[in-house]
């Protein structure tokens, strides 16, 4: 084990004054370079003003305060950030039905319509039935879009192109999965969009619709009836017309009875004889 007297070479002496000597030299220059920089800064500076690019298209002065002489001022924009469909507060939000709050639903996230799933499923229930009386028990149920056109009146515009664009979902179809798939819409939706067209009357012109649908089938089974005697008729004239028979007389078989004076004609296909007097 090696021990240390407190006594330094003259090698040693000789190493450490030198590193003194370095490290002044650097403090030294590091202060001139900080006041050069002090004195530029305080300097009023002639030069042309230092310019910032935009990336606008236009370039901005380091002054941001004033341009051309006239002050700027800066009107604070808030930025609204608008939260997707399906992301809800977490506070949740209230139903439209039953005033309660929720988080998320089926109607909300495919919809956009605030209704929680207890609601929808109570006024759904009834699915499948499309012709009860009250809609409003199924009216957040879902409707296929050839039910839609010929319940509510709409066409293909009202559904794909009017504005508000209606919200729809995707389904196979559960006849036969080799056709296209369904576009199920929201009942209540399609009802307000048809109310909207229609302005309210969607009701009378349904009730007017199915009148001529009406009276155009019994005018059909009119001429149908029509048709039917018209064939009836030329059946019977022609059933009268095979009737009457033409009788066919062979000459070699008449016969000439002496009591009566008078000759016999036999029709050779019903037997039917004539009797006359040759002149």
């Amino acid at each position: 084990m090696s021990t240390f007297d407190g006594t330094l070479t003259a090698e040693q002496l000789e190493r450490i004054e030198r590193n003194r000597q370095r490290a002044l030299q650097l403090r030294a220059s590091s202060t001139k370079l900080y006041q050069s920089q002090v004195v530029k800064t305080n300097t009023p500076s002639t030069t042309r003003k230092q310019q910032i690019d935009s990336h606008a298209g236009f370039f901005l002065n380091d002054d941001l305060t004033s341009v051309d002489n006239h002050p700027v001022t800066y009107e604070t924009i808030p930025i609204i950030h608008q939260p997707r469909a399906d992301q809800l507060d977490l506070l949740g939000m209230p139903c439209n039905e039953c005033e309660l709050t929720f988080l998320t639903s089926y109607l909300y996230k495919n919809f956009n319509e605030p209704i929680c799933d207890t609601c929808r499923e109570k006024y759904s229930v009834n699915d499948e039935q499309d012709d009860i009386e009250d809609e409003k028990t199924i009216r957040y149920s879902l409707i296929t879009r050839t039910s839609a056109k010929d319940k509510y009146l709409l066409t293909d515009y009202d559904l794909d192109k009017r504005e508000p664009l209606l919200k729809c979902v995707e389904k196979k179809n559960p006849h036969n999965h080799r056709w296209g798939t369904m576009r199920l819409y929201l009942r209540c939706q399609i009802q307000r969009l048809s109310d909207q067209i229609h302005e309210g009357k969607t009701e009378e012109k349904v009730l007017e619709r199915e009148e001529k649908k009406s009276e155009k089938k019994r005018k059909k089974y009119e001429k149908q009836v029509e048709q039917l005697r018209l064939d009836v008729r030329s059946s019977l004239q022609t059933k009268r017309i095979k009737t009457l028979h033409e009788h066919i007389y062979d000459e070699k078989t008449t016969k000439y009875d002496e009591k009566k004076d008078l000759y016999i004609k036999t029709c050779i296909e019903c037997g039917y004889q004539y009797e006359y007097e040759e002149m």
